[in-house]
């Protein structure tokens, strides 16, 4: 399908390898395959073309070969009045959906009931993000307000579609929210303190030009920050919740100040785990840029100044701190509500 560069994609499957080669070009060996190609789809679909793939020098010279049988991207351009087709890339959505279905069956075999409504929530979020966030910031919304509409719509539906409606599942969403707030204003402090403005990556730069060159990036920056932390927010606020139900159940003799403390006893260990969680997760995402910032000859202070390691710095240190406020504030509002409940059935 076209798009706004003019592009125009189409699926083919590989016939035949005519022909492999290689030659030098500045230092590096360029090797090149010539194979035969059915278009899968489009106005050709059906038609044989012949096609040149060249192979990077920078990577394994076997996993970028192509074989027959694969299927393949092609893009198609119009060059005096022919059609010429050149390789884009390997066509993926095939494994991509293959994981996605082995995902949805584990997650339905172990939660049952509960793993449906969870990927209802799963549903729910990729619509919020993909089909109202996303479109209102590139339309001109200002990034934060929408991003933290979004946060907030997000963890309402979703607890409630995973957990049910009860009074747990609302003390859970009151705890989100506000420690989403909490999130929000620290990601303020964080963002402006640092002097962060949003110019951290290369797509963030290049959002920075052409259509998009009026976006609030440091506002982006900001919404990103607050919809990270919300990954893991709610399983921190309903594990809370949930332990100080358990605790009155189990002793209806427990009133706010006992239910509190030992809530948040077992907070304190859930806090150890979900922190160097998050801090894996962010360094993950992000390894092949940290590796090159650490091996690089400049001082390390330098390579924490750098604005793409103080922005990964601080996304992991504001979702960390959410993470911890989260704890007590579930606790004690968890705490507040049960023992509150317990005097008023007296």
């Amino acid at each position: 399908m076209p798009n706004q560069y003019n592009e125009t994609f189409f699926r083919g499957k590989v016939l035949q390898i005519l022909n492999e080669s290689a030659q030098e070009q500045f230092g590096f060996v360029e090797n090149k395959q010539e194979i035969s190609v059915t278009l899968l789809d489009g106005d050709e679909a059906g038609q044989v073309v012949e096609i040149d793939h060249f192979i990077s020098p920078i990577q394994s010279l076997d996993s970028q070969k192509l074989n027959p049988g694969q299927t393949i991207v092609l893009t198609r351009n119009n060059f005096q009045g022919e059609n010429a087709y050149q390789f884009f890339e390997p066509y993926r959505l095939n494994s991509l959906g293959g994981f996605m279905i082995l995902f949805v069956l584990i997650t339905v075999a172990v939660a049952r009931v509960r793993g449906i409504t969870s990927l209802l929530g799963l549903a729910v979020t990729l619509v919020i993000l993909l089909k109202w966030m996303l479109p209102q910031i590139m339309a001109g919304a200002n990034p934060v307000i929408t991003s933290v509409i979004s946060a907030f719509a997000i963890a309402i539906i979703t607890l409630y579609l995973a957990h049910g409606f009860s009074r747990r599942t609302t003390l859970s969403v009151i705890s989100t929210l506000i420690t989403l707030l909490l999130s929000f204003l620290l990601a303020m402090l964080a963002v402006s303190g640092a002097q962060l403005f949003g110019l951290g990556s290369e797509e963030a730069a290049y959002l920075s030009f052409g259509q998009f060159q009026n976006l609030d990036l440091r506002g982006l920056l900001l919404g990103a920050i607050v919809i990270g932390a919300l990954g893991v927010l709610d399983d921190i606020t309903t594990a809370q919740t949930a332990v100080v139900d358990e605790l009155k159940k189990a002793d209806h003799r427990f009133r706010f100040k006992e239910l509190y403390h030992r809530g948040l006893s077992v907070g304190k260990e859930h806090i150890t785990s979900l922190v160097n969680t998050l801090v894996i997760a962010y360094v993950g995402a992000s390894l092949p840029v940290f590796l090159l910032l650490v091996n690089s000859d400049r001082p390390l202070w330098v390579i924490l100044n750098n604005e793409f390691m103080a922005e990964e710095i601080i996304r992991t240190l504001v979702g960390s701190t959410t993470l911890v406020l989260a704890v007590p504030i579930s606790t004690a509002i968890a705490a507040y509500a049960y023992a509150k409940k317990s005097q008023q059935s007296l």
